[in-house]
């Protein structure tokens, strides 16, 4: 158990010592303990096509969530990992019913079975996929948006006039950087925030494929336009880092056919001067009567899961050298961002449940007890603020940011420990301290399969030995008098964390003597 889980264990048990003559109280206060227990709540947020659904497919790995304008994404769902697959609809009234689901054209059609979205609290999809196997995700209907029946339902859910916010760690949609976008974030960071810690939050530059208008340079410029994002005074203290994804790319490459294939190979056959005009609009692309390209229906199919990029970038791989669907897949895939975005939810969100859980919690808690004020209560509210006020993880996670935007007078093999010392590349002891290969740990992603230098895995006298060896050069920077406010604030943080990994480990080594 972690020390973080420990903490709001035992202040919600001294609460429920307060409470136990106050039912209403006592019951939310069960919910909490409840919520302690539950899969990582992760939302996704943006504005009306963002590209939250196509996003939300690719991390599930298959076509679930909804993508068009029917009545079902207008209400917030969440989608479980379980054996069997299930959707209920929670209503507004208390009640739930379950709704049929069915396969069409590889896609999952909900239907809401006559109900009006008026009528739905929210709707629970429990389904065997791969990507939701610790974490809830949950889709948000669109913010900014025309309708205010849609928006205040997002706005219901992530902030709720009393009671904890709905999710423990948000990724925004952002299309390009607009006030709304900012003061939405603003405000869901300043609602959940306490001391330094406040809801886990990255940024995802999404439908990226599509702001350089399909161009094979499209990822680079969106690389380019990420780094800006990162630099920006606006996004500073409200997410953690922006990370470009290409959704429909990624999503495409995961469910790529062997049909996929033989179709890009057809089309990568043709001579290039053909193809780049044929590439001048999606709707060129699928009329062209010319001899020698593949079946109309099958171009509609490759433009609506893969896009016009996607098209022309699996077209090049294949004319550079890629010879097999696996291949090919992987390749774009990669090229998608979607991995990258995958490992970042790890890094910031999953390896952090404990605390990110915890938060949440304490939170709510923290609301509860100055609403409801009862003899003793004010100095469990102390006793809250103070344990929440210890919170060193979000303070490592936003200075993990900072490090992505270049704005530290570091050395890159000096900001590339540092990073990974404060958990940007995992939390793992090991791993923070360099004994462990990041690289491997980052292609296993959650499954804890290490690749470990030289040799077996550390012990805890190695731990606490390169620990101190961590602490006196941080120490030894940070004496330095030319250093910029910033980076001494950055060496600080990162003296810190190396007190708490040897006050961790020291605990450990302890409790393994005992």
């Amino acid at each position: 158990m972690t020390q973080q889980r420990a903490t709001a264990q035992e202040l919600l048990a001294a609460a429920k010592q307060l409470y136990h003559l106050h039912a209403d109280v006592y019951e939310q206060i069960e919910v909490l303990e409840r919520r302690l227990d539950e899969p990582l709540r992760v939302a996704l947020v943006g504005s009306v096509k963002a590209g939250k659904s196509t996003l939300l497919n690719g991390l599930l790995g298959e076509r679930i969530a909804p993508t068009d304008s029917r009545e079902c994404t207008r209400i917030v769902t969440w989608y479980h990992h379980g054996p069997t697959p299930r959707v209920r609809a929670h209503l507004t009234n208390g009640e739930s019913a379950a709704l049929p689901a069915k396969r069409q054209r590889e896609r999952l059609e909900l239907d809401l079975a006559g109900l009006s979205s008026d009528d739905v609290d929210r709707i629970d999809v429990t389904w065997p996929v791969p990507g939701i196997g610790r974490i809830t995700l949950i889709d948000t209907p669109g913010i900014a948006s025309a309708s205010h029946d849609v928006s205040h339902e997002t706005d219901r859910f992530l902030l709720p006039d009393e009671g904890a916010a709905g999710a423990d760690a948000v990724i925004y949609l952002l299309r390009s950087l607009h006030e709304s976008d900012v003061q939405y974030m603003r405000a869901l960071t300043e609602r959940t925030r306490h001391g330094n810690a406040t809801i886990g939050s990255i940024a995802v530059l999404s439908r990226a494929d599509e702001l350089a208008s399909g161009r094979l340079t499209a990822m680079v410029s969106i690389n380019e336009s990420a780094q800006r994002l990162r630099n920006s005074p606006e996004l500073e203290g409200v997410c953690e880092t922006v990370v470009p994804v290409a959704g429909l790319l990624g999503m495409g490459a995961m469910m790529l056919r062997q049909a996929d294939f033989a179709a890009f190979a057809t089309l990568a056959a043709v001579p290039s001067t053909e193809t780049e005009r044929l590439f001048i609009s999606a709707e060129r692309f699928i009329t062209s009567r010319d001899q020698g390209l593949p079946a109309e229906r099958v171009r509609i199919d490759l433009v609506d899961r893969f896009g016009m990029y996607g098209i022309r970038l699996a077209i090049a791989l294949l004319r550079g050298g890629i010879n097999d669907a696996p291949e090919l897949s992987a390749e774009l895939l990669r090229r998608s961002g979607l991995e990258e975005l995958r490992r970042v939810i790890d890094v910031h969100f999953t390896q952090r449940t404990a605390e990110l859980k915890a938060h949440s919690v304490m939170l709510a808690l923290h609301q509860l007890l100055r609403q409801r004020a009862v003899a003793g209560s004010e100095d469990l509210l102390l006793d809250v603020d103070q344990r929440m006020a210890a919170s060193h993880t979000c303070t490592e996670m936003q200075l993990v940011g900072r490090i992505a935007s270049g704005r530290l007078s570091l050395s890159d093999e000096r900001a590339a420990e540092l990073e990974r010392l404060l958990g940007g590349r995992g939390s793992d002891p090991a791993v923070r301290l360099g004994l462990i290969d990041d690289r491997v740990h980052g292609k296993s992603g959650a499954s804890g399969r290490y690749g470990v230098l030289g040799g077996g895995r550390p012990s805890t006298e190695q731990l606490l030995d390169e620990a101190t060896k961590h602490l006196l050069r941080w120490r030894e920077l940070l004496d330095n008098p030319l250093l910029d406010r910033e980076t001494a604030r950055a060496c600080a943080v990162a003296e810190q964390s190396c007190e708490r990994l040897i006050l961790a480990l020291m605990g450990h080594s302890r409790l393994a003597a005992a």
